[in-house]
């Protein structure tokens, strides 16, 4: 299957543990409910919030493998420190598609929303969820958030899980629109044996969210005619250029 789309924008963030990282999230994301938000949800929130666009319409799609797992671990704590006690503003974070649907809220996309946990497919799903709501027409825009903020838990996890790969916390995000700039070509099972520009996801750590970025880059690189594939464990995609790069792909590093 190809989708045709055009690549608006990319972001990369990446956070680290401390409540004052970047300087303006809370400037950016606001205060209200911040305490029962983790550090997941927050930087999915900054990241969109820092580019505005008219929403209405809009699919968000999240490929993350722990998402608020924080939020989560947060609630079954309290739960046990206060029992009957608990405030129940804890639960609204502490459920595994909250942090896509507040931002549906945020900026007001009506097009629906997707978290999507696929293992070394995640990024790569939840990319071909963006695309293909552009592909049959049921939003104006996509926004594809990519990777992970590691709680000191599930960093423990990760790490036990695959410790020969680099486990860093951060996320991207892109915005794509309905166009012919660029075409995405999905293929699930063995990877192919093409040659040329070919990326390994695996080469850039355990969180997908840097594979991407580093694919998304690539993109914005390619002149009319050439492809790049971002190869996964399970799958591959192919982004190819068609427009001549008539105008600036907005592109950022937080």
């Amino acid at each position: 299957m190809e989708i045709t789309f055009n690549l608006e924008r990319f972001d990369t963030l990446v956070p680290g543990l401390g409540e004052e990282t970047p300087e303006d999230l809370h400037e950016v994301i606001g205060t209200e409910g911040d305490r029962y938000r983790d550090g997941f949800t927050r930087a999915c929130l900054y990241l969109v919030a820092k580019s505005p666009a008219d929403s209405y319409g809009e699919v968000i799609a999240i490929g993350t493998e722990y998402g608020n797992t924080a939020a989560l671990l947060g609630l079954q704590r309290e739960a046990m420190a206060k029992g009957k006690l608990l405030s129940p503003q804890y639960f609204p974070s502490a459920t595994s598609s909250s942090a896509a649907a507040f931002l549906s809220m945020r900026i007001g996309a009506t097009g629906g929303n997707f978290t999507v946990n696929a293992g070394p497919l995640t990024a790569m799903i939840a990319f071909w969820q963006a695309l293909s709501a552009l592909h049959y027409h049921r939003s104006s825009a996509s926004r594809l958030l990519v990777g992970d903020v590691y709680c000191p838990e599930a960093l423990a996890d990760a790490e036990k899980d695959a410790p020969d790969l680099a486990c860093e916390s951060g996320m991207t995000h892109a915005r794509f629109t309905p166009g012919t700039q660029l075409s995405a070509r999905f293929q699930f099972g063995p990877p192919s044996a093409g040659q040329g520009n070919r990326l390994h996801a695996r080469r850039y750590g355990r969180n997908a969210a840097f594979a991407m970025a580093a694919f998304l880059r690539a993109a914005q690189d390619l002149t009319c005619g050439q492809s790049v594939t971002l190869e996964s464990r399970g799958g591959e995609v192919q982004i190819t250029r068609h427009d001549d790069p008539t105008f600036d792909i907005r592109r950022s590093t937080v």
